[in-house]
């Protein structure tokens, strides 16, 4: 990226987390390190010295992850910085989005959280719950910002969050066992179908799945979706213009179904954990893994062993010629919210941009994600082979479709996924999931 000129803040940003050394990125699998705190106002009382007490959620709690420890660095220099005490609370994926829903709705929301965008942060907007931000930004911020990766947390005609990154679902293909069937990267749903099914002609499992996480089932059929009925449909659907009634949708429960019924995933994928489903493509076991761009870094982690064996592509079309390639899940989806109640919003959001541009910079310099900001000057850092790979398809994207689990609207996302379980498990035909998806237009 064009290295421009650095004002103060963020040359400060950037010292204060060069020194954070080689990184991994793991978005949506962090462990619980701190319960629900007692109830306290969005800004607490302050400290000895008449420091402000500033209270941030997150879920980049993992010890042995270098997010977390990206995170608390940047923590501790900001408490020196802006001479603040930060409150930490972390939790893992789905544990937080119960958490902070529960904050919202309780008018506990602490100064500063991590959020999805979308439909995800909308309630709490028009709860009136989260800070109108751009009010508050700084020259220096405003300027890097990219109008990208900013449609997923405007409302209104108002900002209500900072971005952190972007992301999209791939494909990842072990080419070592690839090769040894002479087997290429699948572009059409029937040349994913005839790998899968080399694979388990030859007593292999194509690939693994957690669904002790059901969103690691939910890419599946968020894809399939996507490419049966294009990107406009689906929107649509999610806002509840339409239903599910359009074929594709039905046509993409039945390719799913399809492929756990050849025996595509691992026998226990309805309730194993995502960490063990990973663990398997990692260690070599087997040859395929559908999820984020952030496990491009995780590939090159000192744990993996098929590090220089991996390729990452898109999903396959599956011959509607409603998607390409070039239309992906995913997109701009994190951010950094700041709480309407906070008792000093200059304070908080300088704050808060410190902590979402440090994050993503280092971030980016880790090799595991998009960069939401322009004009930064990030040094040496590179990217390793796979995000190379995706970038040079994400370059030509015609479309971002933000994961299914965010865009619907709130309970629909939980009744969505609980929907998508039964079908994985073949407790309900794709025709009856259609008719659970389309009961959501209904309530």
């Amino acid at each position: 990226m064009r290295g421009l000129r650095y004002s103060a803040i963020w040359i400060l940003v950037l010292a204060a987390v060069f020194g954070i050394g080689a990184c991994s990125r793991s978005e949506k699998d962090w462990d619980v390190r701190a319960e629900i705190p007692p109830e306290v106002p969005a800004a607490a009382e302050g400290v000895p010295g008449d420091r402000p007490v500033i209270r941030l959620w997150h879920i980049y709690g993992s010890d042995d992850d270098q997010a977390a420890r990206i995170m608390e660095q940047l923590t501790r220099e900001a408490e020196e910085k802006f001479n603040v005490v930060i409150q930490v609370d972390t939790a893992e994926n789905e544990g937080y989005k119960t958490k902070i829903k529960a904050a919202a709705a309780a008018n506990e929301l602490p100064d500063i959280f991590y959020t999805w965008s979308h439909e995800f942060l909308k309630p709490m907007v028009d709860a009136g719950k989260v800070l109108e931000v751009s009010r508050y930004y700084s020259d220096d911020f405003q300027s890097h910002l990219n109008d990208a990766m900013m449609k997923g947390i405007q409302f209104d005609g108002g900002t209500y969050a900072l971005p952190l990154d972007s992301s999209v679902a791939m494909m990842y293909y072990n080419m070592e066992m690839m090769d040894c069937f002479g087997l290429e990267i699948p572009v059409t749903w029937d040349e994913f179908v005839q790998v899968c099914q080399t694979f388990v002609d030859n007593g292999i499992t194509p690939m693994p799945v957690g669904g002790n996480e059901p969103w690691t089932i939910a890419m599946y059929y968020d894809l399939l979706a996507l490419r049966e009925v294009g990107p406009e449909k689906v929107a649509d659907a999610a806002a509840k213009r339409t239903d599910y009634s359009d074929p594709g949708f039905l046509e993409a429960a039945r390719k799913l179904r399809q492929l756990v019924d050849m025996g595509a995933f691992t026998a226990d994928s309805a309730t194993a954990l995502r960490e063990e489903a990973e663990a398997l493509f990692m260690q070599g076991q087997t040859p395929m893994y559908l999820n984020g761009s952030w496990t491009s870094s995780r590939v090159y982690r000192e744990t993996s062993r098929v590090a220089g064996k991996v390729k990452a592509a898109p999903f396959p079309e599956t011959g509607s010629g409603k998607s390409t390639i070039y239309d992906f899940t995913g997109g701009p989806d994190s951010a950094f919210a700041v709480s309407s109640r906070t008792e000093d919003p200059d304070l908080t959001v300088d704050l808060a941009e410190y902590l979402a541009m440090g994050l993503a910079v280092e971030l980016y310099k880790c090799k595991s994600n998009d960069l939401p900001y322009i004009n930064v000057d990030t040094g040496d850092a590179g990217l390793n082979p796979l995000m190379q790979e995706i970038h040079e398809y994400t370059d030509h994207a015609r479309s971002y479709t933000i994961w299914w689990d965010n865009l619907l609207e709130g309970t629909d996302a939980a009744r969505y996924l609980d929907s998508l379980e039964l079908l994985f498990r073949g407790d309900i035909t794709p025709g009856e999931f259609i008719d659970r998806m389309n009961g959501l237009k209904e309530e």
